[in-house]
């Protein structure tokens, strides 16, 4: 029997036995681990995924809307200048009819060349009429038109505001991670309360898209216009009736803008005409009978949008104006050397002119003579602008719309995904863990070895931290999108709404008017930010 003893005591038999079965238990609890923490990681990133996508995605919405704009806006600025082009034709017949016109119409009467002007004058009398009667078709579409434009950049601001309002259900969200949803901060319960002012990261994202229009919300409104969020009646009162128009101060920027963009893009037949003699719109002759007298004839034309004062003539409003004007002088003798614009007197000084305004428009000839009243105007049409602003430029993006998406994950609710949870209870595999966790009763937070559970996300105690994973779920994602005004190059421009160089970017995230819905999720986020604190204690 003590021989057995002793022979068992010395048998180092079955070793390898009770080692494998120690290792093979600490590989177990090392792979579960791994599998927990990938599991968590891959639905972070899932989840982060599905930010980014929806904060880029807005950005692309807000980006587009802008392009809109300037696509509409450069539209009508086409549209004001070709309404000058036919102005100025109209103009230049006036003044063949009234000169080359009322020659032909006493040369018809030489004989053998008689039918020659005849026919010069019958052509020109077409002409005047044709224009006219173009004119007088054009200018109203085309006014018409504008406006059409006009509300079409209305519905694209408020379609674009309806789909930034983020409540779930949305497909980019569906597509990227089915689980995910907006945040609590995103909404607080009601889309429509980020209209009515109560703070949620939607009212930001509504208010940040609208910040940089010219007659959107201020920074420092805390509501929403609920029958004029983007300013639409501001902009209107350019069609009414109001007397004060001119004056008003909110509404000048709008018609010395695009009048100021209009009168930019004339081509130089519409803004001074062509060296055509005779018959074009700019040309200058001289004439010199020695020794006895010169004479010179200067065709001059212009062509703009202008405007008079509020007291001119029954408040005309603003005009698209167009004329040519002729001046007939001479001196004496030829050549003259007193210099080569001293000396002259003026035989004959014609003005063509013609108009189109809000009181039907006119012709003007021989000075002041005023004709054809037939040539109605609407004057300058709404149209959305930018009040771009470079106060804290960092803060506030040069302008730049930026728009937070905040997302959530249940990761408590049952089923739960799959994580390490034995060790933090005590009632998994290993039932004498509860004896060895570590904890840290200064943060409030209980932990275990390789324990990931999401029941302790933000900390174990208090009741911040428990309303955060009611909130939440356990797990939160945050991105931002910015939609940016970038002209390649060296360009170095204001961003607006006349050029289509809007494009969307992911951003960084810490910006300055998140950090409301931060603190309220993040114990200590003031803290870390900015060294004090403001937050709730429980």
């Amino acid at each position: 029997m003590f021989s057995l003893l002793r022979r068992l005591r010395r048998d180092e038999r079955g070793q390898a036995l009770v080692m494998g079965a120690v290792a093979m238990l600490v590989l177990a609890v090392t792979v579960m681990a791994s599998v927990s923490i990938g599991h968590g990681v891959h639905q972070k990133i899932k989840l982060q995924d599905a930010a980014d996508a929806q904060a880029y995605s807005l950005a692309v919405k807000e980006a587009r809307a802008y392009n809109f704009l300037a696509y509409t806006n450069r539209a009508m600025v086409v549209h004001y200048s070709a309404m000058l082009t036919f102005m100025s034709y109209v103009s230049h017949a006036l003044y063949l009819d009234m000169t080359i016109g009322k020659l032909a119409s006493v040369a018809q009467y030489i004989p053998g060349i008689g039918a020659i002007f005849k026919a010069v004058q019958t052509l020109i009398k077409a002409w005047k009429k044709t224009v006219e009667t173009v004119a007088r078709l054009l200018i109203p579409l085309l006014s018409a038109l504008n406006v059409a434009l006009w509300l079409a950049q209305e519905a694209m601001m408020m379609g674009t505001l309806k789909d930034l309002l983020l409540t779930g259900g949305e497909t980019t969200l569906m597509g990227t991670d089915p689980k995910s949803r907006p945040g609590p901060s995103m909404s607080n319960g009601s889309a429509l309360g980020a209209i009515m002012g109560k703070y949620n990261v939607n009212h930001s994202n509504l208010k940040n898209f609208l910040h940089i229009i010219d007659d959107g919300p201020r920074g420092s409104d805390k509501t929403f216009s609920l029958t004029d969020p983007t300013g639409l009646a501001q902009r209107a009162r350019l069609l009414n009736q109001n007397k004060n128009i001119l004056s008003d101060p909110d509404l000048a920027k709008y018609r010395l803008l695009m009048g100021n963009l209009a009168n930019g893009v004339r081509r130089q037949w519409t803004a001074e005409g062509k060296n055509v003699l005779l018959v074009g719109r700019k040309w200058s002759l001289k004439l010199c009978v020695p020794p006895v007298i010169q004479f010179r004839i200067d065709k001059v034309a212009d062509s703009q949008i202008k405007s008079f004062d509020e007291t001119f003539q029954g408040n005309r409003r603003d005009q698209l104006f167009a004329s040519d004007d002729i001046k007939i002088e001479w001196r004496m003798p030829c050549p003259y050397f007193g210099g080569a614009n001293k000396g002259w007197k003026t035989i004959l000084d014609l003005d063509f002119r013609a108009a189109a305004d809000k009181r039907g428009g006119f012709h003007q000839v021989y000075g002041t003579t005023k004709t054809d009243d037939h040539h109605g105007w609407e004057g300058i049409t709404p149209f959305l602008t930018t009040d771009t602003s470079f106060v804290d430029p960092w803060h506030n993006h040069f302008s730049a719309a930026c728009n937070v998406t905040l997302l959530s994950k249940d990761m408590i609710s049952k089923p739960q995904p799959f994580h390490l949870d034995g060790l933090r209870t005590g009632e998994g595999f290993l039932k004498s863990a509860r004896s060895k966790r570590f904890d840290d009763e200064g943060e409030s937070i209980l932990g275990g070895m390789l324990d990931i559970t999401w029941n302790l996300t933000g900390g174990a105690n208090g009741k911040r931290v428990a309303e955060f994973r009611k909130a939440t779920g356990g797990m939160m994602a945050m991105a931002v999108g910015r939609a940016i005004y970038h002209r390649p190059g060296v360009w170095k421009e204001e961003p607006n709404f006349f050029n289509p160089l809007w494009t969307a970017r992911l951003a960084p995230t810490k910006t300055h008017w998140e950090q409301q819905a931060m603190s309220e999720f993040i114990d200590g986020w003031d803290v870390a930010e900015h060294g004090f604190s403001n937050a709730l204690n429980y």
